[in-house]
């Protein structure tokens, strides 16, 4: 989930910000996600991988790179799990309703709360994955964690020796 500004524009080009029966009229394509009961909306032109949000009625929704899933399936299993898990944990709602306030201020003031929550969310993917006996998504997101090495896998986001670290231990949990 990289609150703001990308998720903003991700839902808006969903159309899902518009409301009641106009919303209901219009057909994206979905992703079955059988890891939570948030709708999840495929789309090819996504500025993220994948992110969590609210609409604009305050429904959970998902939206994950229909790429992504098409090209690593099993790194996409574990998008979606992530996603998930930004819902359950209450990090989408915390965001909108604690830090929405921040407008266009610097996300530094908030950094240290991102990060956690990504880790948390990778672990909680983990667990999911982990209990529906998805071990290859788990690898494939340790993998492309550790891909990216010292760089932060996302705006104030944990590296990705951080991440992969983490996904290492969550895995031995």
């Amino acid at each position: 989930m990289r609150p703001g500004v990308l998720a903003a524009a991700a839902i808006t080009g969903l159309g899902l910000i518009c409301g009641g029966a106009q919303a209901t009229r219009l057909t994206y394509p979905t992703a079955d996600n059988p890891y939570c009961n948030v709708p999840t909306y495929a789309l090819r032109d996504v500025p993220e991988q994948a992110m969590s949000t609210l609409d604009s009625n305050g429904t959970p929704v998902i939206v994950v790179s229909s790429i992504a899933l098409r090209d690593k399936p099993a790194y996409g299993r574990f998008l979606m799990a992530h996603e998930c898990c930004h819902h359950s944990l209450g990090h989408v709602r915390l965001y909108h309703e604690e830090f929405g306030h921040l407008g266009p201020q610097p996300f530094f003031y908030i950094a240290p709360q991102l990060k956690k929550m990504e880790l948390d969310a990778d672990c909680c993917a983990v667990q999911l994955l982990k209990a529906k006996s998805e071990t290859d998504a788990v690898e494939a997101a340790h993998q492309t964690m550790t891909d990216f090495g010292t760089q932060p896998t996302g705006a104030y986001y944990p590296t990705g020796i951080e991440r992969a670290e983490n996904i290492e231990k969550c895995a031995q949990e």
